[in-house]
């Protein structure tokens, strides 16, 4: 593998010459040698390595994904899955290497950033908890998503995950529905789900309706969670699975055990990703811009790795309703 000093030998200049072409210092170096170097490079393919870069300069050009780790695999999620995607080709396209760490606990957090000299971090999952402590311990750019922390001086891109939760409950309503469910995952371990579950709580009970405590599937296996269902004294018609891969999962038992969608139960998810129009029926959904919430993150980074005095700001994404064929209308 070729090195710096057998370009410079070819050259027939010093290794810190090419040291420079190579790091584009250009302004320290002729343009007749610029040339010639550069032509080596390509002739011979050479590509620095971008660790011994990093662990010689004071800038790494790497930028951190932080994906928190929970019982589920994060990535199984969609919504999980194109946010790392648009953020690390978004880090990419700015000049920086993203490097993506899956913390199981917030104390590794640190150790990647200061082990990899990141410049700047990206967090995915629910760090409330610790947010503080974090960003004692690293003085770097540190964008949160998805946050519901206390603590005032934090980073945040969210969402109006609340108003999600209102328009499922609205929707069902007007469609006639009397019987309600929300079915989940990681209920206690999500701000988010929490959120959604509040904001459909609270609009059935403003409306003279409830979701009782028996009403609450907080389940991993989905199966279970739809036998629980089915086998409730008082049958529901309007079930909230505010992920839509849950609720296509969900459809999918339904009918596999007899019923129908939307006629014996009627799903409405969250996300809106592309899977809700293939669906049988195709499933209506509470929208969010997952492009749009990477795109605010990524802003909010490079305008702090510019100047990282600049105040902090929380950023709250609207969400809307897509009605298709996954919800009945009830006659009364």
């Amino acid at each position: 593998m070729v090195t710096l000093k057998d370009i410079a030998r070819e050259a027939g200049v010093s290794v810190m010459t090419v040291s420079r072409v190579v790091n584009q210092r250009y302004q320290e170096v002729s343009d007749k040698n610029i040339a010639k170097i550069q032509e080596i490079i390509d002739k011979y393919g050479y590509v620095p390595n971008s660790s011994a870069r990093s662990l010689s300069s004071k800038s790494s050009h790497i930028i951190s994904v932080i994906v928190q780790e929970g019982r589920v695999n994060p990535m199984l999620f969609p919504f999980n899955a194109s946010m790392v995607g648009y953020i690390v080709q978004g880090i990419q396209s700015h000049g920086y290497q993203a490097m993506v760490h899956f913390i199981r606990d917030y104390s590794d957090v640190t150790r990647y950033l200061r082990s990899w000299k990141s410049e700047g971090a990206v967090f995915l999952g629910t760090f409330d908890e610790n947010i503080k402590q974090i960003q004692k311990d690293n003085d770097i750019p540190l964008i949160f998503t998805d946050s519901y922390s206390s603590v005032r001086q934090v980073i945040n891109v969210g969402l109006d995950d609340y108003k999600g939760g209102v328009l499922a409950a609205r929707h069902f309503i007007e469609y006639g529905h009397r019987e309600f469910a929300f079915l989940c995952s990681c209920i206690q371990e999500s701000q988010v789900n929490q959120q959604r579950l509040a904001g459909f709580a609270d609009t059935l009970e403003a409306a003279g309706f409830s979701l009782p405590e028996s009403h609450i599937f907080d389940t991993l296996d989905l199966r279970q969670g739809v036998e629980d269902l089915c086998a409730l004294a008082d049958p529901v018609t309007a079930v909230f699975v505010p992920i839509d891969e849950s609720a296509a999962f969900v459809m999918t038992y339904l009918k596999e055990k007899g019923h129908r969608i939307p006629e014996d139960y009627s799903i409405i998810g969250f996300d809106d990703f592309p899977l809700c129009q293939y669906v049988d029926p195709p499933l209506t959904t509470i929208a969010q811009d997952v492009c749009q919430k990477a795109q605010y993150a990524l802003d909010l980074l490079f305008q702090r790795l510019r100047d990282n005095t600049l105040p902090t700001q929380n950023i709250v994404l609207d969400v809307e309703l897509i009605s298709r064929k996954s919800v009945a209308r009830v006659n009364l």
